[in-house]
């Protein structure tokens, strides 16, 4: 075990090493020009020509402006740093629509005529786009033309690329084009093997020196016709998928390492899995591995391996420039090593004198909870999977406990320092900040600025004193108050003058948009519980940051606009008072558990039940867990979870469809024994999760163009090896 906590030491140790290393965005650099026929009109519509050297070799080509290569005239642009090079042939006019940030791995160009042949780094990623259609490009060496109405061909030398319909940003009736294999979207959209002849015309004027080529794309291209695959062949492969691989070596993963080929909807779509999932247990720490791998149609082929977030997590930094880049591959690979945590805990906040919670999480609560309690970073997974960070320390007359939601994608983090001043006296003052410093990641650039790109910042006080400790009965008597200050990155926009918004908390002589809780949390023998008062003023909300935050925050930052700008008036929001009550128990030698939780606002402005509903949300919870050993024979254990805001409003307007909705976190589990094998578990999963277009990993909402997320279910099946 000591061996196994040391390594558990050295993958934290890398993941925080990640924190440290700064993603570079993208850039889109004009490299080499052949001609003088060139011409670049920017986004504010000013144009550049080549010819008159108001643009040259080296220029940085920025989001929104258009390429315009004219007769006898080709051009180079490269994406730095990860190298892509974009060739665009005479007569061609090529659109930049998107570059990839810290918070949006994905690049995005229109093909508007002409044609281009593009050299993918490996790890690299983007979508290309024309009038009709999407293709969505993950390392590869190919070639598109398009001309309005009459041909949109895409040719592939060297790797993959997803190809199918437009559809707004979204891609429809995809086809996989392998290497050997064109298509085009005017004759059926249907990959064949292509011709030399056909290599040969589509890359005329396309040529690109060696060294020139991006790193690790200098294999030479397709020369000869693939074998087609047989339709019914192809069929099959589909239905396999499901199934997982047969044969002997895949009947050794079973019986030797209970790997079980299982499913998992994804945005959708099913995937094939194989995963093992083995946890551990010694005294206070408790640690879950999570070894994935999630296919297409073939386990042993990575190339069908699905990628979180773009990211191919079994590279461990072999998919990285070393020599160019060596943080950003020392970066990648330390994240898919922590990665492979699913959760690392050792210790209780409030109880022990040191606790850390690393990994996919779904109680982070800072202090009582005010601003943050039960936030989830976990709620897509493991479509989305997170290394997220929680941890405290109690040295006595002080302490401090710190957050953050993502290891290697810091965007909501979280302090609290605390101190006793009085000896020998338990009474504990405390400060706590959180931000989310890009609420509105999830949005598309122009709409993030539309209001105001801002960061989320609240900031409270605390008061803690324990007033009885022990097993039998315990008492904690708290105080909090908090308010929240925006910052507004984009000043001018909907959400008003930029910069800090403290006149969101004070104005006018009077301190606005603030709240406060006081109350006890305890125990009686085994029942858990907690007792409070909540009073909240205008736009504050009491938990701001709760399970369902990461699926609302876009409608937040539409809301807050609002307030920021003025036209959501901050007195038309009642102040609002109200009672949480929480209790839990675990009964029959902790084999059964089950938690309830429920607030009920009220307002003195409020004149009807329909206008409290209205302006004011409840929130309830409920957990039930069945551990091992409880059902007799069968031996079934698992677990099932609901928390929602407004439950009161949709039951009284009959939306019953709105249960599952963004407002909600719903999860569960049950899990099966697996006969004679001890240590060997086949559990069903499922949950609620947001849609994320399946090329760019974006959010999807709906309907489209608003900040409400598309929820779909998604229903997994492994197998888990435990000891």
């Amino acid at each position: 075990m000591r061996i196994k906590t040391w390594s558990i030491a050295i993958v934290v140790a890398l993941a925080l090493t990640a924190v440290a290393v700064a993603q570079a965005p993208q850039s889109l650099v004009l490299e080499f020009v052949d001609g003088d026929n060139l011409d670049i009109v920017y986004p504010d519509s000013t144009l550049y020509s080549y010819k008159n050297g108001s643009i040259v070799e080296g220029d940085a080509v920025p989001v929104g402006a258009t390429v315009k290569t004219g007769a006898g005239t080709s051009v180079e642009l490269r994406l730095k740093p990860n190298g892509t090079l974009i060739k665009l042939a005479k007569m061609t006019t090529f659109r930049v629509e998107g570059l990839a940030t810290p918070q949006k791995d994905q690049n995005g160009f229109t093909l508007v005529a002409g044609k281009i042949r593009a050299v993918a780094a490996k790890g690299s990623q983007y979508s290309l786009y024309t009038a009709n259609t999407v293709a969505g490009v993950r390392g590869t060496d190919f070639s598109m033309s398009f001309e309005e109405g009459a041909k949109a061909l895409l040719l592939v030398a060297k790797g993959k690329v997803e190809f199918g319909r437009r559809e707004g940003d979204a891609i429809a009736g995809a086809v996989m084009v392998g290497a050997g294999q064109f298509a085009d979207f005017f004759k059926g959209l249907v990959p064949a093997p292509f011709t030399p002849e056909m290599l040969s015309q589509e890359y005329e004027g396309l040529d690109i020196p060696v060294d020139r080529m991006p790193p690790q794309a200098d294999e030479p291209v397709a020369e000869t016709k693939p074998e087609a695959e047989p339709a019914a062949e192809a069929e099959t492969k589909a239905e396999k998928a499901a199934e997982g691989p047969s044969g002997e070596v895949a009947e050794w993963l079973r019986d030797l390492l209970g790997m079980e080929i299982g499913s998992i909807t994804i945005n959708g779509d099913t995937w094939a899995k194989a995963v093992i999932q083995p946890t551990f247990k010694v005294g206070k720490l408790r640690a879950g591995l999570y070894l994935p791998i999630i296919y297409s149609d073939n386990l042993f082929d990575p190339s069908s391996w699905y990628h979180p977030s773009g990211n191919d997590e079994w590279s461990f930094g072999t998919d990285q420039n070393w020599s160019a880049d060596p943080l950003n591959a020392l970066a990648d690979t330390a994240t898919d090593i922590a990665l492979k945590i699913k959760f690392l805990e050792y210790g209780q906040p409030l109880v022990d004198p040191f606790f850390v919670k690393i990994g996919n999480l779904d109680s982070f609560t800072l202090g009582h909870g005010l601003i943050m309690r039960n936030y989830a970073n976990d709620a897509d997974f493991p479509s989305i999977r997170r290394i997220g960070l929680n941890l405290g320390i109690d040295q006595g007359s002080w302490g401090f406990e710190a957050l953050t939601n993502d290891l290697t994608d810091n965007q909501v983090l979280g302090t609290r320092l605390y101190v006793r001043p009085i000896p020998d006296f338990k009474l504990a003052i405390g400060l706590s900040a959180v931000a989310d410093l890009y609420p509105a990641g999830d949005l598309d650039q122009a709409t993030a600025d539309s209001y105001g790109d801002p960061i989320f910042i609240a900031g409270g006080v605390d008061l803690d004193l324990p007033i009885f400790q022990t097993g039998i009965f315990g008492m904690r008597f708290f105080a909090d108050g908090a308010a929240m200050a925006p910052y507004v990155r984009n000043g001018g926009a909907s959400a008003g003058d930029a910069g800090f918004r403290y006149d969101m908390v004070y104005a006018d002589g009077a301190i606005k948009n603030w709240g406060a809780s006081t109350g006890f949390i305890g125990n009686v023998l085994f029942i858990d519980w907690r007792l409070e008062y909540r009073y909240f003023t205008g736009a504050f909300t009491p938990t701001f940051f709760d399970s369902s935050y990461e699926r609302r925050r876009a409608g937040l930052v539409a809301e807050w606009a609002g307030y920021l700008s003025g036209v959501t008036p901050i007195d038309q929001s009642p102040s609002v008072m109200g009672v949480y009550g929480e209790g839990g128990a675990s009964i029959l030698k902790d084999k059964l558990s089950l938690s309830l939780g429920y607030f009920w606002p009220w307002s003195a402005d409020a004149a009807s039940l329909d206008e409290l509903l209205s302006t004011s949300d409840d929130y309830f919870k409920a957990s039930l867990v069945i551990k091992k050993g409880l059902i007799p024979i069968v031996d079934v254990s698992g677990s099932i979870s609901y928390e929602r805001k407004g439950l009161a409003r949709s039951i009284a307007n009959g939306s019953l469809d709105q249960l599952f909705d963004e407002n909600t976190t719903f999860s569960g589990e049950v899990v099966f024994p697996v006969p004679r094998a001890p240590n060997l578990d086949l559990a069903f999963i499922f949950s609620t999760t947001m849609a994320r277009d399946k090329i760019t990993g974006e959010v999807e909402y709906s309907p489209v163009g608003s900040t409400t997320p598309r929820m779909v279910p998604s229903v997994t099946l492994e197998t888990r090896l435990h000891f």
